[in-house]
């Protein structure tokens, strides 16, 4: 809690009634102010568990959830839900489902999806590209063969749209996924693109296997990567951006689903080394999702990495953060999930200290952090009966800020939603 500081003049009488009043509530309001949602909703994090509303909460939707994503579609302060799904014949689309005050989720009637070019949509996000405080959309499809990337407006209620003669630069082939993130440190979102093979214009394997997009602050993006990359080798399957050296600045730990994980640390100004050699255990595996996290307290981010298999007995592994981004592995052994597909680390219960939603073998475990490394298995106490998630999205959708989820059930790929309480 922020303290305030007044200072008053002396006066000759003492304080009216009225004047004593006045003051408490000044001083009441003061103290208010200064303080967090999340303090002010301090809950007791013994009791907190999450409890299925999908079907109170979601409308029917048609076909089947591909990915899920939280975004400001209008300008409320409910987070609305962007889902791409497809349907018979391979139709895949956007669809927009509008947070309707808290209480549940409806189908925009007047624009239902977002009016995409013919062609497979490979992968999509949002986020707020022209500083308007509601979330465009960029998308990676597939058409006639070849990956393109498109952004789509919001128009501030919901309304997507391409601009006239306006076009991103060209996507490399092999390019499927997209990170929406500050690199530069100017305070708006840039682009980073990957794939697992990305190739040249002749077929070949490309020097970066990625590329970066920067954005001007109005949305307009310049394609910067051979200026701002280092070189990488094929085979990136994700890419998971925090401050790693104490810097400030986002830097990026990239994974491999056969190989090495990598380590570039960013400059500030948005151009990236490759620090892995010095910074990173030599360790060869087959990755398939990590995650980052102050997990000892210190203050610096240290990171949970998943395989499917490394070249020790232990598959899954820590990697501990010295604070200046140099990392040495640490046992995993406290999670008892062996291996997964995909961590989640959050703060569900509002104590400060990390916990985990780790997906295996389509069950959703819940690891209650303890602190210091340690994790409690918390799954039954903590999770609705049916938890069955191929992924998963957050996003407060009561607007009492604790993180819900909303999750693709891995046996329909139907939408899952879960609220987190405290009762």
């Amino acid at each position: 809690m922020r303290k305030h500081k007044t200072k008053m003049k002396k006066k000759q009488a003492g304080p009216t009634g009225f004047s004593v009043v006045l003051i408490f509530m000044l001083t009441l309001l003061l103290s208010f102010s200064g303080c967090s949602k999340k303090q002010l909703l301090s809950k007791n994090s013994k009791r907190q568990h999450y409890i299925d509303v999908t079907k109170r909460y979601l409308p029917q939707l048609p076909g089947t959830i591909q990915r899920a994503k939280f975004a400001r579609v209008d300008k409320d302060r409910f987070r609305d839900l962007i889902l791409h799904v497809t349907g018979k014949g391979d139709s895949s689309r956007l669809l927009l489902l509008l947070n309707k005050g808290g209480r549940g989720f409806e189908i925009s009637k007047e624009n239902r999806t977002v009016r995409t070019a013919k062609g497979e949509i490979l992968f999509f996000d949002a986020g707020d590209f022209n500083g308007d405080f509601t979330d465009d959309i960029v998308i990676i499809q597939k058409i006639d063969g070849r990956n393109f990337a498109s952004i789509f407006f919001n128009n501030k209620k919901g309304y997507y749209y391409k601009k006239v003669d306006y076009f991103l630069p060209e996507i490399h082939q092999g390019i499927d996924r997209v990170e929406l993130v500050d690199l530069d440190h100017d305070r708006d979102l840039d682009l980073f693109f990957y794939g697992e093979k990305v190739l040249t214009p002749e077929g070949r394997p490309d020097r970066t296997q990625s590329q970066v997009f920067i954005n001007n602050g109005n949305g307009d993006f310049q394609d910067l990567t051979s200026i701002l990359l280092p070189p990488l080798p094929p085979g990136i399957t994700g890419a998971f951006f925090a401050d790693y050296d104490g810097d400030g600045i986002r830097d990026i730990f990239i994974i491999y689903g056969n190989g090495r994980n990598r380590l570039l640390f960013n400059n500030s100004l948005g151009k990236f080394t490759d620090n892995t050699t010095s910074h990173l255990p030599a360790i060869q595996g087959e990755t398939t999702h990590a995650d980052w996290a102050d997990f000892d307290g210190d203050g610096d981010n240290d990171l949970l990495v998943l395989n499917r298999r490394t070249q020790s007995e232990e598959v899954s592994y820590f990697l501990e953060n010295n604070g200046e981004g140099r990392f040495t592995r640490r046992s995993a052994e406290a999670l008892t999930v062996k291996t997964g597909s995909r961590v989640y680390l959050l703060d569900a219960n509002g104590n400060g200290i990390p916990d985990a939603l780790i997906l295996s073998e389509g069950e959703t475990h819940y690891l209650q952090g303890k602190g210091e490394w340690k994790f409690s298995v918390e799954t039954v106490r903590r999770l609705p009966r049916s938890r069955q998630m191929t992924e998963i999205a957050f996003g407060d959708i009561d607007d009492d800020g604790y993180l819900d989820v909303f999750g693709i059930d891995s046996k329909d790929q139907k939408g899952k939603l879960w609220l987190n309480r405290f009762k």
